[in-house]
């Protein structure tokens, strides 16, 4: 008896399973993007996902295939319009066009590592010509060189600035090309501005390019006397003060070898403000950053006398190197 209805139970079962696996199911609804993929005004549009890196190109071509036109997909990311001439404007190279590739790269900014995901690590083109950036950008670096992004072929210091500015009337442009060419007084060399900035020896350095609002001006060991000075500048009011470079040196006559020359127990200069964007406006005449002789020197006006190797007896500059260079340079 016991059998005949286990025997019934099995068999029970067995048809029960048979109708529901008979049964028509819905296959379960997962979409491969979410719901504000393509709308530009949403968190989840892919442009924002893709500029944040949480998804690169490689990835939507193992779908859209390798030209984005469906691949195993079937759908072609030139379908919508948004890409029909993708992935860049039609005005994208041309530099009198509103969509010249500059523009955008203050949209990004300036992050040209995107680029490197079509172009190639080192912007060749992978092996496509048509892709290669170098074929422009043929300076050293390619579009990684300093004077991509501002400067000019003379040296990469603005003008230009960020934004195309030259007027030194700018922040981001003010006395710069005065620091580095045709200065009366001093001059620094090409590569040299680490003497104010951090200078990034390659373009993705560390702090090169960042969220600040502008450039950071640390200041280096020259205009700092070798961290014995408080050097400032002040971004409000486009001002630098306590600066070596504009008479805030001393020089103590007990460290000196020249002890002869001074009058009083130390060397000082003037400790001038000078004001960035005030180019050409003549804050710094001769004798304005240290008087001439300065502050503590024996009277003396024939300075070449002394001082041949940086200025002549008529208070010409003979080299600019030596001139503010952090050290007292006599016979």
């Amino acid at each position: 008896m016991k059998s005949k209805l286990l025997f019934a139970f099995i068999a029970i079962f067995a048809i029960l399973l048979v109708f529901s696996c008979s049964e028509k199911k819905e296959p379960l609804g997962i979409t491969t993007h979410p719901d504000g993929w393509t709308d530009q005004s949403s968190e989840d549009f892919h442009g924002k996902v893709i500029v944040s890196k949480s998804l690169s190109l490689k990835s939507c071509r193992s779908c859209h295939g390798k030209n984005y036109e469906g691949g195993t997909s079937n759908k072609t990311c030139f379908a919508s319009g948004c890409h029909s001439i993708y992935p860049h404007p039609e005005g994208f190279a041309n530099p009198s066009s509103p969509d010249f590739h500059e523009n955008y790269f203050a949209e990004i900014n300036w992050n040209l590592m995107l680029c490197q995901s079509c172009h190639g690590d080192d912007y060749s083109g992978m092996g496509d010509s048509e892709k290669n950036c170098l074929k422009c950008h043929t300076s050293a670096n390619g579009p990684e060189a300093c004077n991509t992004c501002h400067g000019s072929s003379n040296n990469a210091a603005p003008p230009e600035d960020l934004e195309g500015n030259t007027n030194t009337t700018v922040q981001s442009v003010g006395a710069h090309q005065a620091h580095i060419v045709g200065t009366t007084w001093s001059t620094y060399k090409q590569g040299e501005c680490f003497k104010c900035h951090m200078a990034p020896t390659n373009y993705a350095d560390a702090g090169h390019i960042d969220n600040t609002p502008h450039a950071e001006v640390p200041f280096g060991a020259l205009a700092t006397m070798n961290g014995t000075l408080n050097a400032t500048y002040d971004f409000l009011n486009a001002k630098c003060e306590n600066v070596y470079c504009h008479g805030a040196f001393k020089f103590e006559k007990s460290a000196s070898q020249y002890q002869w020359a001074y009058a009083d127990s130390v060397i000082r200069g003037n400790n001038r403000t000078m004001y960035w964007k005030y180019v050409g406006t003549g804050q710094a005449p001769c004798g304005s950053c240290h008087n001439i002789p300065p502050k503590g020197h024996i009277e003396a006006t024939n300075c070449g006398t002394c001082h041949g190797d940086v200025v002549d007896n008529n208070l010409n500059i003979t080299n600019k190197f030596l001139h503010m260079n952090g050290q007292i340079d006599v016979f």
